[in-house]
């Protein structure tokens, strides 16, 4: 017969078969892979007996008939080819087919199992048109014949998906498990709330929240109420959307199946989006998951879901570049996450799968359920040889979290020694780990008994002493450790390190380097380009250079996406550096060779240029830096060589050594590595350098003997005498005097210090170092000479006056310091001035003087951090010097100024009006009160700023009068806090003691309640007021006689009957505010504002400028400092041009009439907290009004909504000329409360600048955010608020609904039922019973009432996707960390649910109302430190506790430490300030004078609270520990950051959290 038609033979069909199966469809277009596609399915159909005819009948629906003719029987072929596996492979493509019929034919064959896709076709038309379906449906549109769902997934779990390529094999298992739902009935449209959600079912049980895009599979197990579907409607489709609500108003009927349609649909979507596919998976997944019959079932699946994670056809996916795309084992890995009950999959394989698909945080989700699941049930997951321990440690490390490792391996190590060494490690003290280390080592190699490590324990001392000596750069003792342990990759590094080529060529043929060549090693392949580098072959480096880029490019792409606070992508970084030096290496190397063999200089200025600037930070470590400037100076080398015969100035133009040998000395003594510093600075001794590295190599020298002992300080001071300074200029020789005299003070040589100090300022009178330094020390010889004079009474008069000299001068140096260079180290040193004039006493002093002589001359910017100490400073004598900074900080940034200073007026004019009414000081004209001098400040403010000061006049006048909270709003606020304080007297009743304490309180409520009846129902008011409002009588008519019945009337019941009268008053006015709209137009409350609109001015240089602007403050910064020497040539050129370049423009925008004083930028109103403390800016610098964010309107919708306070307020929503909206919150607030606002942003803005300045805080991401409080009136605040800030009270009562508000009254009732049971007791057995009460209910509240894992089911809702899930925990946290530090350090003891606040977007904490608790003036411990209650513990995690938050903690605490001396004058102005604040809070209203007297009578408490807050940063910084060694060996050495371990103890600790106050509710 005819050759074409013999039929195969069996090894061509297996070939056949598998040629197809594998087919790469993505090389061909997919016009052409759709075509080839559907022929490859009609060759697989026509094995289950369909000739490839009947495909062109499609559609092929109900009203379609088989005819005999078109089957075809060869039962005996179709059954030996149909269970062939590779025609299995080759069939499963089919369910992936782009054609519907074959798609939904192919399922049919797949879900029932028959062979004979005509007999499975019959089966499906005849359930359909039983069930009464209309003509021209598919088949499948009442789906799959009912399966149990154990059924239909191990099916799918056990199908082999390897003949789909790089496709999802997960759009098949969603295909499936929609195709085996009940198809059966219709579907009614959506309500109001299901917003987005495109399919859901809602069954008798509770509801279910589900994510978007989402379907919700049922099984038999439930009887469906009803189906809604919810699409969101698009107000400008044209009406699309309403003709498609009335086709599915046709669906509805439950004989047309519509729901068995709108599943089809569905099954669609899946096959065209991979998002919608995501959530489908998990959801119905889920759903069969949960239907199962119980957990042995569900055991039963979890070895084909491990089997089928494990194919090895998955690394099909690493071979294509997946970008963002989703690859099918990480969609598993998301599925399993979500999951409940979870699944245990064995930890190496998640492991694996996390590192190699993409899916690490999905992993380490998996494994942290599971350990934590393991150790709950009393399983010792903790030792080194679990699985589990190790396998999230892998994955921890693979995203570059050392912290997290460091602490697994604490966790996981027997040896208290290797706790301590390893603590040592994390906070980056090299030298003093390495000991510690090789002390280990050491003990171990001794063969003592009692001394036996582990072999991992041993492997972890050896790897963290070889990372340690890499920061040490001791390569050449590395490379020895490497040979004896025979570590090949190793000692390739250290090879090419040290410059022995030699041996890179012998160990890159060795099986350990090829076998990580092969496994993807880019470093190792790196170092094959050095290899061809150095031996001249520059063709090869191209070919290579793009090998290694391609491997690096495959590491990022199975990486998660870049996020705050990671450092998962930073190795890569600096990979990706290293490769863009290597190609300019060739090219310097090519260029060099040619210039050499023609005698030529070659031009290398560009190249060298951009390496100065492609610069690790400052702060990582040296390791990363050697990286770099190792083979940097191998370049340098052989650039050197090559040109050995030119003249050896010129061949110092060639190459950069000097700057890269001082930039690397200098990075390593800033990170205390002296030994590293002093390596690279002595290499270049055999190089030729100009003066200016000379004066910088010798400074680098010179400060590396500083903060050393006696002899080294000796040797500094030597050699800075033997320097020959005649070459130097004038500002580096008065930097030189300046180390001189520090040498000088550090040996106790105080007199020849003040004259070398006194002999740089006038070598350069404009070196701003020198004048710090200088009054550093007048400073110390003030504190020295008062200590004096305490001890020394006799003579206590004369040493009294030389010590306000003292002050004087060292007042002088600072502010001279700011005016020669306002950089931020200047800067840190105003707080010390304005504290210093405190010492003038009650006159107007040399202090106050030389304060106010000098402040003239300094730019008004500088001031801007601490304007509420200098508002408050106009209570004090200073008032006078206080004058001319603030007219100057309202001529050139008025709107900095105004708020405050406007505040402040009311508030001072509110407390001097009725005294003045009484009788007036017969010293009023002499000194000028405070308000006075606040209403001369606005007066000048109008006057320079006329147009601005309406304007915001207008805004704040309708803010204050329109925007106050309803009568029921403040009564509530008020009832809300008196509440708190009734339900803390019943605490002390029930403590049984604190009797005398509880009646007290008793009668301050009642008093609080009689003012609360004056002032709202006007009871017991001398006059009446006529000027009641229909609002105020319709409030007195409802609430007053009610108000006066309970409270006025019935003073005589207990604390018990009052907390249940104001709960109930509670609960009557949330009810009467729930009836209010939360939003309303803009227009119906204030029209004026509504109206407002404004335009933005152009960005041109002094756009935002005022006429009056004062010439030291127009001028810009310059980087003047030694810091930026290194910098300087190359950027004063550049500086030289932006400048001619801003005068230029400005200059010809005043000519036009354009300039900000003309009318133009100066007059435009800003977006509040734009200036700082409040700016979230990183750069502390001279502020530019043209880059700020102007007010361009207001948006039209105004919303009422309910604060962490509980306060029903307004919030306003302003637009910005970026197009952002920002939101605010009006507040009523006591001034005690707005001003601490202030100084939180103040402490918010301290800490960040000390953050940002510690190398450690810097790697691990720390930052802070200010909290933005702008003072309206004296009693109102508007507070910056975005919808993603969530309190863990409000999430508390999304979980908990109604019932949350009544844990508090349990506690206290179940607490005092326990006490009433045991009758009378003896008085020392009193405490400890209450105690055993307290606990015992605190833990039944716990077991039984609130889960530990709200706010983690909760988080889990805002952000399914397990990577950003990760990185919000990650960034939690640390800012938990900075959080509780101050909550500790400041003793903020009340950070009850409501005031514990964060964004639920980026984690951030926000400091809610962040008050000290004061003890008689005195800040005191508490037994509780901080917030760590069991649902914050609960979504850290055990892992990011111990290596995130502690860490994290003690490293900010470490920050604040080591500027103790900056800090103490910035703590003093605070807690000075804070303490007054809290005093006049509590006792009636005082005049300046009496305010002044009461201040020097609190000074010592001040002090005290400063030194408090001082131990309290020094006691949680890493412990100092003399001899690492020793100590590392004892029996039980403690961790350096044992004191945070202990503080997290105690915030956990359920006995201490028993004891809290109620409203604390110590149970969430």
């Amino acid at each position: 017969g005819d050759i074409q038609q013999m039929p195969l033979t069996k090894s061509e069909r297996e070939n056949f078969l598998w040629q197809l199966a594998l087919f790469d469809f993505q090389r061909l277009s997919e016009v052409s892979s759709q075509a080839l596609g559907d022929m490859i399915c009609c060759i697989v159909l026509r094995a289950y007996g369909y000739n490839s005819s009947i495909i062109q009948e499609y559609p092929f629906g109900l009203d379609k008939c088989l005819q005999s003719k078109d089957i075809t029987h060869n039962l005996e072929r179709r059954d030996r080819i149909v269970k062939d596996e590779t025609f299995h492979k080759l069939f499963v493509s089919c369910l992936l087919s782009a054609n519907p019929f074959v798609r939904s034919l192919s399922m049919g064959i797949f879900s029932t199992q028959v062979d004979d896709c005509i007999l499975v076709h019959e089966m499906l038309s005849n359930i359909a048109i039983k069930s009464g379906c209309r003509k021209g449906d598919f088949a499948d549109i009442v789906g799959m014949p009912n399966r149990l769902p154990i059924d239909v997934l191990r099916q799918v779990l056990e199908a082999d998906f390897e003949g789909l390529g790089q496709r999802l094999f997960t759009t098949v298992i969603v295909d499936v498990l929609l195709a085996s739902g009940k198809h059966i009935g219709g579907v009614c449209l959506g309500h109001e709330g299901l917003d987005h959600q495109v399919f859901v079912t809602h069954t008798d049980g509770e509801g279910i929240n589900l994510f978007p895009g989402c379907l919700r599979l049922n099984h038999e197990k439930r009887e469906i109420q009803y189906h809604t579907i919810d699409l969101s409607t698009d107000e400008y489709d044209g009406g699309l959307y309403s003709s498609f609500t009335k086709v599915l108003m046709s669906e509805r009927s439950e004989e047309l199946y519509g729901r068995g349609r709108c599943i089809a649909a569905i099954r669609n979507l899946v096959h065209g989006d991979v998002d919608t596919c995501q959530s489908m998976l998990e959801i119905c997944f889920q759903a069969a998951w949960q239907y199962l019959p119980g957990n042995q079932a569900r055991a039963s699946l979890i070895e084909p879901l491990g089997r089928l994670l494990a194919k090895p056809f998955h690394s099909q996916f690493l071979k294509a570049r997946q970008g963002s795309q989703m690859n099918a084992v990480q969609s598993m890995l998301r599925l399993l996450v979500h999951l409940r009950p979870m699944p245990v999959i064995d930890p190496f394989l998640l492991q694996s799968l996390g590192v190699n698909y993409k899916g690490c945080n999905e992993a380490l989700s998996l494994l942290e359920s599971q350990y934590v699941a393991l150790k709950t049930n009393g399983y010792d997951v903790d030792s080194p040889s679990h699985d589990l321990i190790k396998a999230i440690q892998q994955c921890y490390e693979s995203l570059g979290d050392r912290d997290v490792s460091i602490s697994i391996s604490s966790a996981i190590s027997s040896f208290p020694g290797t706790k301590f060494a390893l603590s040592l490690d994390t906070y980056d003290l090299v030298n003093e780990a390495t000991d510690a280390y090789l002390s280990l080592i050491d003990r171990a190699d001794g063969n003592h008994a009692e001394f036996l490590p582990t072999e991992c324990e041993m492997e972890l001392w050896e790897e963290r002493w070889v990372e340690a000596h890499k920061e040490l750069s001791q390569w050449a003792l590395i490379d020895e450790f490497a040979s004896s342990t025979g570590n090949a990759n190793l000692m390739l590094e250290c090879a090419w390190k040290t410059n022995n080529w030699e041996k890179v060529k012998s160990l890159i043929p060795l099986p350990s380097v090829v076998a990580s060549l092969e496994e993807g090693d880019a470093l190792t392949k790196m170092t094959e380009i050095y290899l061809a580098i150095h031996d001249g072959n520059l063709e090869e480096v191209e070919s290579l250079h793009a090998q290694t880029a391609q491997l690096c490019l495959h590491q990022w792409q199975l990486l998660p996406s870049v996020g705050l606070g990671s450092n998962t992508h930073n190795s890569l970084f600096q990979q990706f550096s290293r490769l863009v030096e290597l190609r300019e290496t060739s090219q310097i190397m090519v260029e060099t060779s040619s210039h050499s063999a023609r005698r030529t200089i070659p031009d290398l200025k560009v190249l060298l240029g951009s390496w100065r600037h492609r610069l690790p930070n400052s702060f990582e470590r040296v390791s990363e830096w050697n990286d770099i400037f190792l083979w940097r100076f191998q370049i340098f080398d052989a650039i050197s060589s090559n040109f050995s015969w030119a003249d050896p100035n010129t061949v110092t133009t060639l190459h950069d050594r000097p700057f890269a040998c001082i930039s690397l000395g200098r990075t390593a003594r800033k990170q205390g590595l002296k030994e590293v510093a002093a390596f690279s600075l002595n290499s270049l001794t055999d190089c030729t350098i100009d003066v200016e590295y000379a004066f910088l190599k010798l400074r680098e020298q010179v400060m590396s003997f500083q903060n050393s002992s006696v002899e080294s300080l000796k040797g500094g001071l030597n050699l800075v005498n033997s320097t020959n300074l005649s070459f130097f200029d004038s500002r580096q020789k008065s930097e030189m005097f300046r180390l001189k005299a520090y040498f000088f003070n550090a040996l106790n040589e105080k007199p020849k210090s003040n004259q070398a100090y006194c002999h740089a300022v006038q070598i350069c009178p404009t070196y701003a170092r020198a004048w710090i330094d200088w009054g550093r020390l007048c400073a110390s010889l003030s504190d020295d000479t008062r200590k004096q004079a305490s001890e020394e009474r006799a003579e206590s008069k004369g040493l009294t006056k030389k010590t306000g000299l003292y002050l004087v001068q060292a007042m002088g140096c600072f502010l001279e310091a700011v005016r020669c260079d306002p950089n931020e180290q200047s800067r840190d040193h105003i707080p010390y001035c304005l504290s210093m004039l405190a010492n003038d006493g009650p006159t107007y002093g040399n202090l106050c003087r030389t304060f106010e002589t000098r402040s003239l001359v300094l730019p008004s910017w500088v001031w801007l951090p601490w304007i509420p100490q200098l508002l408050s400073s106009l209570c004090r004598v200073e008032a006078r010097a206080m004058k001319a900074i603030l007219v100057g900080i309202l001529k050139d940034h008025p709107q900095a100024l105004y708020y405050s200073l406007r505040s402040f007026y009311l508030e001072r004019r509110d407390i001097e009006r009725p005294k003045a009414q009484k009788a007036a000081s017969p010293n009023d004209d002499d000194a000028p009160s405070s308000s006075r001098l606040a209403e001369e400040f606005m007066s000048n403010l109008r006057k320079a700023h006329p147009i601005l000061w309406l304007r915001l006049e207008h805004i704040l006048e309708d803010l204050i009068v329109r925007f106050r909270p309803s009568y029921e709003a403040e009564l509530l606020h008020s009832i809300i806090a008196l509440l708190q304080k009734a339900s803390t007297i019943s605490d002390h009743k029930t403590n049984r003691d604190g009797s005398t304490e509880a009646s007290s309180q008793m009668e301050a409520c009642t008093k609080t309640l009689a003012m609360l009846g004056v002032k709202f129902f006007h009871f017991n008011r001398e006059k009446s007021d006529n000027s009641t409002t229909r609002k105020s009588a319709r409030f007195h008519a409802k609430y007053a006689s009610l108000f006066k019945s309970d409270f006025l009337e019935n003073k005589g019941s207990n604390g018990d009957n009052l907390v249940d009268r104001l709960q109930k008053w509670k609960t009557m006015l949330e009810l009467g505010i729930s009836r209010v709209p939360n939003k309303s137009n803009l227009n119906e409350v204030s029209p004026s504002l509504s109206w407002f609109s404004s335009q933005a001015p152009d960005l041109w240089a002094g756009a935002c400028e005022s006429k009056s602007l004062t010439i030291s403050n127009s001028q810009h910064d310059a980087p003047t400092s030694l810091d930026n020497a290194l910098y300087k040539a190359k950027r004063s050129s550049a500086l030289a041009a932006a400048k001619t370049n801003s005068q230029a423009v400005l200059v010809a925008a005043n000519s036009e009439g354009l300039g900000g004083h003309t009318g133009g930028g100066a007059a435009v109103v800003e977006i509040p907290g734009q200036y700082a403390p409040t700016s979230s800016s990183v750069l502390d610098s001279r502020p530019f009004p043209e880059l700020h964010v102007k007010l361009v309107k207001f948006h039209q919708t105004l919303e009422l909504t309910s604060t962490s306070t509980k306060q029903h307020v307004h919030r306003i929503t302003m637009i910005g000329s970026d197009g952002k909206k920002y939101r605010f919150l009006l507040q009523l607030a006591i001034p005690y409360w707005i001003r601490t606002d202030e100084r939180s942003a103040q402490v918010q803005y301290v800490m960040g600048k000390a953050l940002r300045r510690d190398s450690r805080a810097c790697r691990r991401c720390l930052t802070t955010l200010p909290s933005v409080v702008i003072p309206v009136a004296q009693r109102m605040r508007m507070s910056a608020n975005e919808t993603s800030h969530q309190s863990l009270d409000s999430i508390f009562r999304h979980a908990q609904g109604p019932k949350s508000n009544r844990l508090t009254s349990y506690f206290q009732e179940k607490v005092a039922s326990y006490l009433r049971d045991l009758g009378e007791v003896e008085e020392d057995k009193k405490n400890q019973l209450m105690k055993d009460a307290k606990l015992t209910v605190y833990q039944d509240i716990c077991h039984k009432l609130v889960l530990p894992n709200m706010l983690s089911k909760y988080m889990m809702e805002m952000i399914p996707s397990a990577e950003h899930l990760f990185q919000f925990r990650h960034v939690f946290a640390s800012q938990l960390a900075a959080n509780s530090l101050l909550q500790y350090a400041f003793a903020v003891v009340e950070r009850t649910p409501t005031r514990f606040v964060f964004c639920n977007a980026t984690g951030k904490m926000l400091p809610q109302d962040f008050r000290s608790q004061y003890n008689h003036g005195l800040l005191e411990k508490h037994d509780v430190p901080f917030r760590m209650t069991r649902n914050i513990a609960e979504f850290i995690g055990p892992f990011l506790l111990e290596g995130v938050f502690i860490p994290s903690f003690t490293s900010i605490s470490s920050a604040m430490h080591s500027k103790r001396s900056v800090l103490e004058p910035i703590l003093h102005l605070l807690l000075r300030d804070d303490v007054m604040s809290w005093y006049i809070s509590k006792s009636s209203t005082k005049n300046d004078q009496k305010m002044q007297e009461v201040e020097r009578q609190l000074s010592d408490r001040v002090w005290s609270n400063v030194r408090f807050v001082q131990d309290r940063f020094e006691e949680c910084s890493p412990r100092k520990v003399l001899d690492t060694a020793a100590e590392a060996i004892k029996p039980n050495p403690d961790p350096i950051d044992i004191k945070v371990r202990s503080l997290v103890d105690a915030a956990t600790n359920a006995e201490k959290l028993s004891m809290m106050s109620s409203a604390y509710q110590s149970w969430l």
